[in-house]
């Protein structure tokens, strides 16, 4: 306050040097000499004028007691509300601080949760679709396998039908042989020439003990024997190849399962940061609405408090 001094006493000499002057008057003014008397009346007028001076002393020494608590008061309770509006400033300022930065950690955090979600979105469909694919090859695989490992069991039941000269077996297997040649010929593993020998003898009636037999039966044998091991290369090599392919299907699909997972959780932690940062923003809010209310009533009170004290100094003064 600009009214405040250095320190809290404070005394009024003109007031009671006016007082001093008009009681001296009054005093002189009344004393007459009364001779007879004990007591003379400059004695009289000495000691009433030693009483005044007391009684105006003790007088103002009360008020200026009084005024000098009254503005201590009013230079301390100045400071601590000062100092109060101060860090009510600063702690307003820190709050506001906090609910930028954590809106901002939020943001960016719903950012990143809506971009795993699409993320996540796109590596569902590209699993499915590797699972769709799988499912296919391998139903390709396991069809394909499948005729050729009935056309080996049908090359061999027929080669040792024939090794032991017994066409009526050989004629029973003739409808699974002429598959396996379709088989081979879709392949490209027997000449034509050969497949229609091979057919043309299952076609024609089977006796052992005609001569040609052996001589025909010889070259057929030989062409379903190669016919046969073709078959098996063929079937080892469509074991090999789906082996690879199948391990690469899995080790996709495990790999973008994985991902997944890794993603499911970090979205999980996502939710929960992001109702943590909700959850500290409103507590902030609601901590700076009443940081602010309390700044104003400080405020309010620290003006009417100033007021006060520098009406209180201006009646002192005067």
């Amino acid at each position: 306050l600009k009214w405040q001094p250095a320190y809290c006493s404070y005394c009024r000499p003109r007031e009671t040097a006016m007082k001093f002057s008009v009681a001296i008057a009054a005093l002189f003014g009344a004393a007459a000499p009364v001779f007879g008397e004990a007591v003379t009346p400059v004695e009289k007028v000495i000691t009433l004028l030693e009483d005044l001076k007391t009684g105006v002393e003790a007088e103002g020494a009360a008020e200026a007691g009084t005024y000098d608590s009254f503005a201590c008061f009013c230079k301390d309770t100045t400071k601590t509300k000062a100092d109060t509006i101060t860090g009510g400033r600063d702690n307003i300022d820190l709050l506001s601080a906090t609910i930028a930065e954590k809106t901002s950690s939020k943001e960016e955090k719903e950012s990143e949760l809506a971009k795993r979600k699409q993320d996540h979105e796109a590596m569902s469909a590209e699993l499915k679709s590797t699972e769709v694919q799988y499912a296919k090859e391998k139903a390709e695989y396991e069809a394909f396998a499948a005729d050729l490992s009935k056309a080996i069991s049908s090359l061999d039941s027929a080669i040792k039908a024939m090794e032991a000269s017994k066409p009526a077996a050989l004629l029973a297997l003739s409808s699974s042989v002429k598959s396996s040649l379709a088989l081979a010929d879709v392949l490209g593993l027997i000449a034509a020439t050969k497949r229609s020998a091979v057919s043309a003898f299952l076609q024609t009636g089977v006796d052992p003990t005609d001569p040609t037999y052996k001589y025909h039966s010889q070259g057929i044998v030989e062409t379903l024997a190669k016919l046969n091991e073709d078959f098996k290369a063929e079937k080892k090599d469509l074991d090999e190849q789906w082996g690879v392919s199948e391990k690469t299907f899995k080790d996709t699909i495990k790999t973008s399962g994985t991902k997944m997972d890794e993603n499911t959780q970090a979205m999980e932690a996502l939710d929960g940061d992001i109702e943590t940062l909700k959850s500290d923003i409103a507590k902030s809010r609601e901590d700076l609405v009443n940081a602010e209310a309390v700044l104003k009533d400080d405020q309010a009170y620290l003006k009417d408090l100033t007021e006060q004290c520098e009406a209180r100094a201006k009646d002192w003064d005067q």
